[in-house]
């Protein structure tokens, strides 16, 4: 995904109005939000300077796709050799105090993310500097100070540019495929894993459809497993279907670095009187928060018009978690910005994307969730995912 100039007139932006020099990140998700390229394993560094430069080391074996779909200034390294055993903080030393000599920053600070954080594994193993990573910067910039950047990155991802989001509509859109067939799948008789495994399957022969590398995870979980889903991760288990099991599916799906935060509840059989009393508290709990989503509105109005409806219903204490959180360049991080949260600072704009997740959770019976991928815009909200 070529960075595009909403992208980059941002950063700039930031940028300027900050007191760093450059922002420098390893972070896959914060390497795709300054360059617009997904790392693979992890081992690239993205640099943005205040001048408007943007640059990506990549390792050389990612060199092709980095090109591919970055319109950064795109260098390669070899972390890996017949020659010699290296680390990639080792090898990444002189490719990266090359480009910051090129770079002429010889005083001020840098910016960087420091803190602990969830982000998606962009690969089944990914790369982690941890503490090398300052040392490294130390040496490609002595003299320059590096601070943390965490913030002013959790702000310039929460905003999707107009590029951004057709993205994560086309990665909804491709999501929309396997859900669309999960009343096949799901049948007494059957296991989660048998249910996941055919979804999932679905899924994978369209998720590369307009991207250069998608995949997602399905997740079933059925009658009193579906209760422990307001847990902070999906488990799909070997448990057989029953009928009137409540049974939940959950998916994240990445299309080029932007995912989504999916899940639907379907009943084995017919509904019954209590479940179907359950889907009305949760479709108005719903609607109630679609209605409060504008620029400028609260998050925290946003979770307790939802969180209302659902005590107003007799579920308040069965709604065990927020209401949502920012959803783009992660998945499944509470911490992402905008936080849709009983006690949020956060305020709404035009952009940004989040989950709105309204659920009831009935130990050793069932629960039932439903959550979509909303954006907020100048009129309003978009659901993403409505279907």
């Amino acid at each position: 995904m070529a960075i595009d100039p909403q992208r980059r007139d941002s950063l700039m932006e930031a940028i300027q109005a900050s007191q760093v020099q450059a922002l420098v990140s390893v972070s896959p998700p914060e390497v795709l939000l300054l360059t617009g390229y997904w790392p693979v394993m992890g081992a690239s560094v993205a640099i943005v300077t205040r001048d408007g430069d943007v640059s990506a080391i990549v390792p050389e074996d990612e060199l092709d796709l980095a090109l591919a779909t970055s319109n950064a200034n795109v260098t390669a390294y070899q972390p890996h050799s017949l020659e010699r055993l290296t680390k990639w903080s080792e090898a990444l030393v002189e490719p990266l105090q090359k480009l910051a000599a090129s770079l002429h920053i010889s005083t001020g600070s840098i910016g960087t993310d420091s803190a602990d954080r969830v982000e998606p594994a962009p690969y089944q193993s990914s790369n982690h500097f941890r503490e090398s990573l300052a040392a490294i910067l130390q040496l490609a910039f002595p003299g320059v100070a590096v601070v943390s950047a965490d913030n002013l990155l959790d702000r310039l991802g929460s905003n999707k540019t107009a590029i951004e989001l057709e993205q994560m509509r086309r990665a909804s859109r491709l999501a929309e495929t396997a859900f669309r067939a999960a009343d096949e799948a799901i049948d007494a008789g059957r296991r989660e894993d048998e249910v996941a495994a055919d979804l999932q399957a679905i899924f994978s022969c369209n998720a590369n459809d307009g991207f250069e590398r998608g995949s997602g995870y399905f997740f079933c979980m059925s009658g009193p497993n579906s209760a422990k889903a307001a847990g902070a991760y999906a488990r799909t288990r070997r448990r057989v279907l029953e009928e009137s099991d409540l049974v939940m599916i959950h998916a994240n799906t990445v299309g080029d670095g932007l995912w989504t935060d999916i899940t639907r509840t379907f009943v084995v059989g017919e509904a019954s009187d209590e479940q179907k009393k359950m889907r009305e508290a949760i479709d108005e709990a719903r609607n109630a928060a679609l209605q409060a989503i504008a620029p400028g509105a609260s998050a925290r109005t946003v979770d307790q018009a939802a969180r209302n409806v659902l005590k107003e219903h007799g579920f308040g204490a069965e709604f065990k978690h927020a209401t949502g959180h920012g959803v783009g360049f992660s998945a499944t991080n509470p911490n992402a910005l905008p936080r849709i949260h009983p006690r949020s600072p956060d305020v709404l704009a035009a952009g940004m994307t989040f989950n709105i997740e309204p659920a009831i959770y009935i130990d050793g019976v069932g629960g039932m969730r439903h959550c979509d991928v909303v954006a907020c815009t100048e009129s309003g909200p978009e659901v993403l995912t409505n279907f």
